[in-house]
């Protein structure tokens, strides 16, 4: 029987929402631990407890499994309306780092660094690139408010931010909370106006 839009019914069963949860959390797992390189159809079939055809049936291959996992996963920024200023940046920075250290985790991490697996790069990068976006718009009009120092690179001051979570993990083996506070708050002395 045809919906009320006026389509005809597709054939099979209907997906089941927890499939693809157990498809994103084997991914991610998988990611995390090892990289991209260990997502492989096999291993996310085999991590999932999903039988390998329906993993086919749903993505068609790796490339559309990852970018529906890392588009699931990273989703879409959020821009506060509230805030001062340095609150506003922040938010948006612990967006941007929150897909670095958790949607990708180390063995993500380490593929994007090394350029392991261009085809992954390409893919994170693109997922990514609405937080960066978010961020360098969030700075720039605040400068162009004049509540950031006028002229303040706001490409610059990102790259900086996203450098500082980059450096903090090689130098320490880890990123702990409070620095984000420490590295924008070093940061702040170059953004303030006046």
């Amino acid at each position: 029987m045809p919906d009320p839009d006026g389509a005809a019914p597709r054939p099979g069963r209907p997906r089941e929402a927890s499939v693809d949860q157990r498809l994103q959390a084997a991914v991610l797992e998988l990611l995390r631990e090892g990289g991209p390189g260990a997502v492989t159809m096999d291993r996310v079939a085999a991590t999932s407890g999903v039988a390998k055809t329906t993993v086919y049936r749903r993505h068609p291959n790796r490339g559309e499994l990852l970018t529906a996992v890392l588009s699931a996963a990273i989703g879409l920024p959020d821009v506060p309306d509230e805030g001062d200023v340095r609150d506003k940046i922040r938010y948006a920075l612990e967006q941007a780092w929150h897909q670095m250290g958790v949607v990708l985790g180390p063995g993500g991490l380490a593929a994007i660094v090394g350029d392991s697996d261009p085809e992954f790069t390409g893919l994170f990068r693109a997922a990514l690139q609405p937080y960066v976006d978010n961020l360098v718009r969030r700075i720039q009009e605040d400068v162009d408010a004049g509540l950031l120092r006028k002229g303040l690179d706001a490409e610059g001051v990102v790259s900086l931010l996203v450098g500082a979570y980059l450096g903090e993990l090689v130098r320490q083996g880890e990123v702990a909370p409070e620095w984000m506070d420490r590295a924008l708050e070093l940061l702040w002395v170059l953004m303030a106006p006046g």
